[in-house]
């Protein structure tokens, strides 16, 4: 897998309050996630691999999280715009513990993101938080842009590497209508659903503030326990960054400002060298874990896809085949009536004698009638039997239609709800004609009834 510094490029970032502001004005905008009640992860984790580390050399607060003297890694990389639900599943996969995720103890994410909405930004929180409850989750951070640009602290460590390189930022710009009340208060419910699960990091409240309200001053600061700390204010002798000057926006952090913040650890060097970084003794990765999980998911996704297609096919093909047996029966249909043996054509074959009850049909007469019998039982059988099988393939179709519906891809994607509207519009045409295939399959069914019931009893005229 690639370094992270070969991956990060430039990026002008947008403010995650702006985005938000963004789609609280869109008719289609989405309202907030409901999220579970926040739930501090544990301070200390039951682990196999020895006993528990103190905090890393580099840090000194009391509310790191200790680690096990041997973490065996995984990499997930989230790269680019967030809502990828490759990405969510294989965290899903994180937290249910398949076989390939309990070869690990320790899971390293790499951010590099571009964009996303509040709402995938709300799930990808959900479930950094449930992973760190079963194992410790390391981040490894580029850059960050809109609502993502506040995953990279919710993890359990936050790694810059080379903090001074250029171009690894979370960079933070507001627009200038924040300040209207409506927007601020969408704003402050959206990122304050976010936040509320971070109760372990008590400086993004301040940094809320910040971000809702960029006239005020906000500085970032490691305080005397360690720990990183926010306010209008930085205590004097302390190095601190600030994030606005009071009149201008807030403008974001750089890698080396997260690290004198106490937001992040410095790490130079690549991903290896982060076990050193974090006191670990033994830091080995687990290759291939990650992307092997993320190549399961995209192949069942590929296998999904698949089967969609497949099934629209067959639902386009059950159409055309209803719609020739539907042209068959009615051609059979006339074939039939010209070949019942009560039209006026057959009349006179079917000769008559005097016998004791009166006037009867001769032998010849009833021979005749029941060979033209015969071959009408045989047509109207035959438009039956294209009636059935016309039924069977709109209903084929409509049962089609009915799982391409409940697939979540045919909602999820425009060519695919394209392509499903034009199918049901196919079978809700041929469902319109079904009230008069019935009729006339119910008539061809009494045709041969009748026909077989009078098959020794010629009638002389229909």
């Amino acid at each position: 897998m690639k370094q992270l510094t070969h991956m990060i490029y430039p990026i002008t970032i947008n403010l995650l309050a702006f985005v938000l502001c963004v789609q609280s004005q869109t008719s289609n905008a989405q309202s907030p996630t409901n999220l579970p009640p926040a739930t501090v992860p544990p301070t200390e984790v039951v682990a196999p691999d020895g006993p528990m580390e103190a905090v890393p050399p580099t840090s000194k607060c009391p509310r790191d999280r200790k680690l096990s003297t041997t973490l065996r890694y995984a990499i997930l990389p989230l790269i680019g715009e967030i809502g990828d639900a490759t990405i969510t599943e294989a965290l899903e996969v994180f937290i249910k513990g398949s076989p390939a995720s309990r070869r690990v103890n320790a899971l390293v994410i790499q951010f590099d993101i571009t964009g996303g909405t509040q709402a995938d930004t709300a799930i990808l929180v959900d479930q950094i938080i449930r992973i760190r409850k079963i194992m410790p989750v390391i981040g490894v951070f580029g850059s960050a842009r809109g609502p993502g640009a506040v995953l990279p602290v919710f993890c359990d460590y936050l790694m810059v590497l080379n903090p001074s390189a250029d171009e690894i930022v979370m960079d933070w710009a507001p627009g200038t209508d924040l300040l209207e009340a409506n927007i601020s208060d969408q704003i402050r419910t959206n990122l304050s659903l976010i936040t509320s699960r971070a109760t372990d990091r008590p400086y993004l409240k301040s940094v809320l503030k910040g971000l809702l309200d960029p006239t005020v001053d906000l500085f970032l600061w490691r305080g005397s326990d360690g720990c990183p700390e926010a306010g209008e204010s930085a205590p004097s002798g302390v190095e601190s960054v600030q994030l606005s000057s009071g009149k201008d926006s807030v403008t974001g952090m750089t890698g080396a400002q997260m690290v004198t913040a106490g937001i992040a650890c410095n790490v130079t060097g690549g991903l290896d060298q982060i076990g050193a970084a974090l006191g670990v003794k033994s830091w080995q990765v687990q290759v291939g874990v990650g992307e092997k999980i993320v190549q399961e998911i995209q192949t069942s996704k590929r296998k999904d896809l698949d089967k969609w297609h497949f099934t629209l096919k067959d639902g386009f093909t059950a159409i055309k085949t209803a719609r020739n047996l539907t042209g068959a029966m009615i051609e059979a249909e006339e074939i039939a009536r010209e070949a019942d043996p009560r039209r006026q054509q057959f009349q006179g074959s079917y000769s008559r004698r005097w016998g004791r009850g009166g006037w009867g049909s001769s032998s010849g007469g009833t021979f005749s009638w029941r060979k033209n019998s015969d071959t009408a039982i045989d047509a109207w059988t035959l438009v039956l039997q294209l009636y059935r099988q016309a039924s069977d393939a709109t209903s084929y179709a409509k049962k089609m239609v009915s799982e391409l519906q409940a697939n979540p891809l045919t909602m999820t994607n425009s060519d695919y709800k394209s392509d499903f509207n034009a199918l049901k519009a196919e079978v809700d045409a041929l469902m319109s004609q079904s009230g008069m295939l019935t009729v006339k399959g119910q008539n061809a069914e009494n045709a041969v009834q009748w026909l077989r019931a009078n098959y020794n009893q010629p009638v002389r005229s229909q």
